[in-house]
């Protein structure tokens, strides 16, 4: 596990990879919550989704958004920050050339745009969201994509949450043709505030990501 520094528009986008031992690994690219609400790469929740990758022997990425903690420039825009998505896919994918499968997660804000990405990314080839926020609800964007992804979620959040979650669910069947697996983790806010919550939450998602190394024909 490296710190590393990646050539960004706004400047220099501050990351932390692991390159996996195994020939050719699945690669994954970790988004955090909205940076404006004090999200970021080493929260505790995007560090436990990039174990959950890297235990499961992929090589995965995390980063902050520009302005966030040592990347350069100012906060972006939803704009901007999906352009450094887009350059931290880019360098992943440059890096590990012999590599045909890529996988996002993201958390909060994260886990809408790991949405955007996909459908701008048709080598995508698996996703997982971990209590996205409930305020985004602007799904137009969703076309056709069949594919199937996991959603995770805190069985404490509150039912607006999870009404929203079930809304989500059907929106990517309908709209985008996608099958989204739910698991709640129990007694877990949206936080996953007590070590067993997220330890769980870390487990879940590294027993269904696990299975691309199992069973590339998974998605």
């Amino acid at each position: 596990m490296v710190d590393i520094m990646i050539s960004g528009e706004a400047g220099k986008i501050h990351a932390v990879y692991n390159k996996s031992d195994l020939p050719a690994a699945p690669l994954a690219v970790v988004l955090s919550g909205n940076p404006r609400q004090k999200y970021h790469m080493n929260d505790r929740v995007s560090y436990a989704m990039f174990r959950a990758f890297m235990d499961a022997g992929f090589s995965v990425v995390r980063f902050n958004y520009r302005g966030v903690n040592n990347s350069e420039g100012a906060l972006g825009t939803t704009t901007d920050n999906m352009l450094d998505i887009a350059t931290v896919i880019d360098w992943i994918q440059n890096k590990n050339e012999d590599s045909d499968r890529i996988w996002l997660a993201g958390n909060q804000l994260g886990a809408w745009y790991v949405l955007q990405a996909m459908m701008r990314r048709p080598e995508v080839s698996g996703f997982a969201l971990v209590s996205p926020d409930p305020a985004v609800s602007d799904f137009a964007f969703l076309s056709p994509r069949p594919n199937r992804g996991l959603l995770l979620q805190g069985a404490n959040e509150s039912d607006e949450a999870k009404a929203f979650s079930t809304h989500l669910t059907q929106i990517l069947k309908k709209q985008a043709q996608i099958d989204l697996e739910t698991i709640r983790v129990k007694n877990a806010d949206e936080h996953y505030s007590q070590p067993a919550d997220l330890r769980q939450m870390y487990n879940d998602l590294k027993a269904y990501v696990g299975r691309e190394n199992a069973d590339n024909k998974l998605l």
